[in-house]
């Protein structure tokens, strides 16, 4: 085994024949030594030690005093009559050692940080952002606070390259103080809610408060409330659809105490009543207030701010401005209880589902009228079919079918239904939409004569899945089905007797006894039974 150096005073020598320098142990002074490097053989004496500046520790800076080991190395085995000698000082591992996995994860963590808010900063310090309202000296302390984490964490990260770590480091700094100055909109501090000018109330007997035009477009209390609700993003819809030459308006909806969470649910609403352009858009305010700029109406503000009344009261209408202020009633947004929607013998079943079909959430309307499909409708029967029918022409509305099976059991006058229903089928047709069976179903119930070609049509293209309704229409298809007659073959030509032989009369008989002749087999059989029925009709 290798024995360990003695921690021993190290003699520097330099062969006298190939200038080849070597290292040896104080105790091979006076001896002669042979040249690893030429062979050469000469007596350690003063004249081939080599002398050297003498260094104290602290004296001079520098890492190779920092390579001196603790641990002395393995000599390797001992030779006897040669002293091994060791002709360079060995190399240093570390600049070879990777990174650590925690100095990169600080590295990277500090300049995420500064690219999350620097972005933060571009995108958020606009009219709604995060960052609305704040004033720039903030802004500036902000990005300064992520630079010097971000500086530190490349310097900790890189302790071999600190100088290029830094100059990086400088370099995003310098672009992230730069932002607050590129993008300072929303930068102007909001007034506090006691700046808002006091404005009285007219007096109405209704829930709708309009609000008289102020003389004068630099009234302060005018910018003051333009400056508390934010109205920049309104302004900016406004000239796009002047410079678009629409007759279209776009109008705000400042509601007070909104839930973040139930948002959507009133953006939708807004979008569905008053037809409004999908760009329509929230920009959220302090105090948890959010503007909703509407765009792309026909309305007028008053008619906008009468749809947004079920929403909560409408306190004031600013027509100066064209914005409308809301107090959201909270509580609209909760279903009632689940076991008494759902139990129709309970009091309070007819009375609860009847106010979700008020609820501006389609899938809690969706709910009431299956579960008012299934009920027997014994009181509130007016209330429910009307809206129902409102709920039926409503634009967005995707469960119509449902609608209509409702209605065919709540509906006091058939017709109004059926009239409403046929409106909407003719609507489907123009757009090639899928027509719901119910709502057919709904409009033959009343027998109208309207829904026949559609029927017609429908029946032509798909017999299997529209015979049976076909049919329940009674005689008054059988001139628009003997006129299709001689058009149909193969399985249409089968459901077309099927159905003269349920609702058809003479004239049907005439039409199946001339198609026995060459006819198949089954066409045959099927003739003979429709004939059969239709003159046990006539019998009776």
């Amino acid at each position: 085994m290798a024995e360990p150096l003695r921690d021993e005073i190290v003699l520097l020598i330099r062969c006298p024949a190939c200038s080849q320098r070597f290292k040896v142990g104080e105790e091979l002074r006076g001896r002669t030594v042979e040249c690893g490097g030429c062979e050469h053989r000469f007596q350690i004496s003063s004249e081939v030690i080599l002398r050297g500046p003498k260094i104290y520790p602290g004296e001079r800076k520098g890492d190779g005093l920092n390579r001196f080991h603790r641990v002395p190395l393995p000599a390797g085995y001992a030779t006897s009559g040669v002293e091994p000698v060791r002709y360079a000082n060995l190399a240093d591992v570390g600049p070879l050692e990777p990174t650590s996995p925690l100095r990169v994860l600080v590295g990277c963590v500090g300049v995420l940080g500064m690219v999350m808010i620097a972005l933060l900063l571009m995108f958020g310090g606009s009219r709604g952002g995060t960052l609305d309202g704040m004033v720039l000296g903030n802004r500036l302390v902000m990005a300064g606070f992520a630079c010097v984490l971000g500086v530190l964490g490349l310097l900790y990260a890189n302790p071999r390259a600190r100088g290029k770590a830094l100059l990086i480091g400088l370099l995003l700094s310098a672009g992230m103080i730069s932002v607050p100055f590129a993008f300072r909109e929303g930068s102007v501090p909001l007034p506090s809610v006691e700046a808002r000018p006091q404005v009285m109330k007219s007096p109405s007997a209704g829930r709708l408060i309009t609000e008289q035009a102020s003389d004068s477009a630099g009234d302060p209390n005018l910018v003051a409330l333009e400056s508390l609700i934010g109205t920049d993003p309104l302004v900016a819809e406004v000239k796009r659809l002047a410079a678009l030459g629409s007759n279209k308006r776009a109008f705000g909806l400042w509601f007070r105490g909104l839930n973040d969470s139930n948002r959507f649910l009133v953006r939708d609403y807004i979008l569905r009543v008053a037809r409004a352009d999908p760009t329509t858009h929230f920009y959220p305010r302090s105090n948890g207030d959010y503007l909703l700029v509407v765009s792309g109406v026909e309305l007028s503000l008053i008619e906008l701010a009468s749809l947004a009344s079920v929403l909560g009261e409408t306190e004031r209408i600013y027509q100066e401005i064209g914005v409308a202020e809301v107090r959201i009633n909270n509580q609209i947004f909760i279903e009632g209880p689940i076991e008494k929607l759902s139990d129709k013998n309970s009091p309070a079943f007819y009375d609860l589902n009847k106010r979700e079909l008020e609820s501006i959430d389609l899938e809690r309307v969706k709910r009431a009228v299956q579960r008012l499909a299934e009920a027997e409708p014994k009181i509130y029967r007016a209330d429910i079919s009307r809206r129902l029918v409102e709920l039926l022409m409503l634009d967005g509305v995707d469960f119509k079918g449902n609608i209509c099976e409702a209605l065919a059991v709540w509906s006091e006058k058939p017709a109004v239904a059926a009239d409403a229903a046929l409106s909407v089928v003719n609507e489907l047709r123009e757009k090639n939409a899928v027509i719901p069976r119910e709502m057919l179903a709904l409009i033959v119930k009343d027998r109208n004569p309207k829904v026949i070609p559609i029927l017609d049509e429908l029946w032509f293209k798909n017999p299997m899945a529209w015979e049976s309704l076909y049919g329940d229409f009674g005689p008054g298809i059988e001139p628009t089905l003997i006129q299709r007659f001689p058009q149909t073959s193969g399985t249409v030509r089968y459901s077309a007797i099927r159905i003269l032989g349920r609702v058809g009369g003479a004239d049907s008989l005439r039409v199946l006894s001339d198609s026995l002749a060459g006819a198949d087999a089954e066409v045959r059989v099927l003739a003979e039974q429709a004939k059969a029925a239709i003159q046990a009709r006539g019998d009776r």
